[in-house]
């Protein structure tokens, strides 16, 4: 499988869990404690070989550009047995990967689905979610830390919902700003949206985008609300929290 997002332990998670022969994806820069290829050694525990490409070379979120584009960056164990090395474009060694065995879905679930709060406040809460799709309908008067990428293909679960403010990773500087570029498609549900820097807090760990995070990128939304780029992601929350929508 060649997928569009990271190389993380959340993103390959979805993958591993219903079994694969293979997994190629994004290195978002690979980031903050190597939180971008963080799935790799996950996926040679499960018996895949998996692969990353450099962020540079491909747009995140985008599985024909990492499959046309990407250049491998990083590889595991078991992908290196198979003959896939760094340097190597993403299409040959996802053809390599189909000497592996087919793959077997995981006897347990490997990616945490659950919402942890972390603020309580009159205006609403701050809710820390390792993906935007694990957010519900409650959350509508809520700010949700996520741990994924800012990119458009992020943004489909935000716009059903419309919580009051979100906060994503920058997906580490992908080409043609495709780890922000889903920003922008928020304003029209006034939601105020930002990225965090993959580099000082870790994609796919939102316990990290609240902590560590730094601010990248806003939309307009996020901008009336106070929140600037440079500023520490809780500063950034609680001014989401503050910000008084229309509706």
């Amino acid at each position: 499988m060649v997928a569009g997002s990271f190389a993380g332990a959340l993103s390959l998670g979805f993958a591993l869990e219903v079994g694969v022969r293979g997994l190629i994806a994004h290195d978002a820069g690979v980031g903050r404690d190597g939180a971008g290829v963080s799935g790799l050694p996950l996926a040679d525990r499960l018996g895949v070989p998996a692969a990353a490409v450099a962020a540079r070379s491909a747009r995140i979120g985008d599985g024909e550009s990492i499959y046309g584009d990407g250049v491998v960056s990083h590889v595991n164990a078991l992908a290196a047995a198979l003959g896939v090395v760094p340097g190597q474009k993403a299409a040959d060694a996802a053809h390599a990967m189909l000497a592996a065995p087919p793959g077997a879905a995981s006897p347990e679930p490997i990616v945490d689905r659950s919402q942890r709060v972390v603020l309580d406040t009159p205006d609403g809460r701050i809710v820390l979610v390792d993906s935007m799709l694990f957010a519900s309908p409650a959350n509508h008067n809520d700010v949700m830390c996520c741990g994924s990428h800012g990119g458009r293909v992020n943004m489909a679960r935000a716009l059903e919902i419309r919580p009051r403010g979100a906060l994503f990773s920058d997906g580490g500087g992908a080409p043609e700003g495709s780890g922000v570029n889903g920003l922008p498609l928020l304003d029209a549900a006034e939601v105020a949206a930002a990225t965090v820097d993959a580099m000082r807090a870790r994609i796919g760990d939102p316990a990290s985008t609240w902590a560590d995070g730094v601010i990248s990128a806003v939309n307009d939304t996020a901008r009336r609300a106070r929140v600037v780029v440079g500023q520490p992601a809780g500063t950034a929350a609680r001014a989401m929290l503050a910000y008084k929508r229309s509706w």
